[in-house]
């Protein structure tokens, strides 16, 4: 299935990036603040980590986008992350609702 490929890859890519980090914080903690061949090295892995793990969130993104687009689910007011409150109370995340600019979904 498609779908559990893209979660294969998203896992895989986050797994390597979250390796080189580590990679990066063990480096540094060897070699102090010196700026060494291997620091470098281990800096611009993490960074190419990084941005394959960014591409492939953004395909992921973009295999959801055609989904909804697909199924008709882009009509709906969706929930983003700028879009949910956080109860600090209960730490509970609370969805505000978006208001449709579609008028068909508008109410009188």
């Amino acid at each position: 299935m498609v779908m559990d490929g893209i979660v294969e890859s998203l896992n895989k890519a986050y797994q390597e990036f979250i390796t080189a980090a580590a990679i990066v914080l063990e480096t540094r903690e060897t070699h102090g603040d010196q700026k060494t061949a291997a620091v470098s090295s281990a800096i611009e892995n993490f960074h190419q980590h990084l941005l394959l793990f960014k591409s492939t969130c953004d395909e992921a993104e973009g295999f959801v986008d055609y989904l909804k687009h697909s199924l008709g689910c882009d009509k709906f007011p969706s929930y983003s992350p700028e879009h949910v409150s956080i109860d600090s109370d209960n730490d509970q995340c609370n969805p505000i609702p978006i208001e449709a600019d579609d008028e068909k979904t508008k109410t009188s």
